[in-house]
């Protein structure tokens, strides 16, 4: 069975998220993911001037996919983050899903990437709410803060 780090580089512009998801096989690399992930973040920080070199890394989930693949999925958010033309994807902030137990299995890769994206995004809200020990706001601009603090209104779930 093969283990595959996913990153999801983030950032809301706007009412879009703006993201580009990166594989790693951590199977032949037989590396901590964390340390693998703060390895591919300070790649990305390189590109930044020292003053904007501020990420929000948080791993969200893992999940099982076929044949013989185990995804740990990690985030990395950023309001400075750029990306190259071409690989980067958008998703509407209104366009989030909420989690209930109706929800079904998504039928298309794409619609799973954005399952996961807006599970991401949900996650960074809360803990973004209610985090007392690690301060997520610091690495973030006040709109964002106020983007993050709606969402978790709209997007905390309810049971049907």
């Amino acid at each position: 069975m093969k283990t595959i780090l996913e990153i999801f580089y983030l950032r809301i512009i706007g009412e879009r998220i703006r993201y580009q998801r990166r594989k790693v096989n951590l199977s032949r690399k037989g590396s901590d993911p964390d340390k693998l992930m703060w390895s591919l973040i300070r790649q990305e920080l390189r590109e930044l001037p020292a003053e904007e070199r501020e990420f929000i890394i948080h791993s969200t989930s893992w999940r099982y996919e076929r044949p013989g693949n185990i995804l740990l999925t990690y985030i990395a958010y950023s309001d400075e983050l750029t990306f190259e033309k071409g690989k980067t994807k958008n998703l509407l902030l209104k366009n989030l899903g909420i989690i209930t137990r109706n929800n079904r299995k998504p039928r298309s890769r794409m619609q799973l990437e954005k399952k996961v994206v807006s599970h991401a995004i949900r996650h960074i809200a809360f803990l973004v709410k209610t985090d007392d020990q690690i301060d997520f706001k610091s690495a973030m601009a006040p709109e964002t803060i106020k983007t993050f603090e709606k969402l978790w209104v709209s997007l905390a779930g309810r049971v049907l």
